[in-house]
């Protein structure tokens, strides 16, 4: 159950904030590599005569980038730290984060009912 929680805390927020930035501001930057997937790499990119480093959204897929590397991103205009990369905002990553807990409600749905049932079959407690 707690993994189902889990699924739905970080896999929803992080298709939200992609959907958000889909048609928000576009600017290119410099990739900083790590680990993408657990949300520790980010992108360096000017903004305002400014240098700004922001860190990339967990589920954050590489696709082969290394450090150092040009890479497009999106960033929302009144917030430049939230930002994903451009590739990462199309609706078929945001699909794919859905599906993960859609699925994972799926494969622990039919064990829950199990449980229940069987809780159900031999009713309630009695007193020794």
């Amino acid at each position: 159950m707690a993994l189902l929680v889990a699924a739905y805390a970080v896999c929803l927020p992080a298709a939200w904030l992609r959907s958000e930035l889909r048609d928000a501001e576009p600017a290119t930057a410099t990739f900083h590599g790590g680990a993408c997937v657990l949300g520790r790499c980010s992108v360096t990119f000017p903004l305002a005569g400014e240098e700004v480093t922001a860190a990339l959204p967990l589920g954050t897929r590489a696709r082969g980038h290394a450090e150092g590397d040009t890479v497009e991103v999106r960033h929302a205009p009144g917030d430049p730290r939230r930002v994903a990369l451009a590739e990462d905002t199309g609706r078929g990553t945001v699909a794919a984060l859905l599906a993960v807990p859609g699925a994972a409600t799926v494969l622990t749905l039919p064990g829950a009912v199990a449980y229940l049932r069987e809780r159900r079959s031999r009713g309630p407690a009695q007193p020794a």
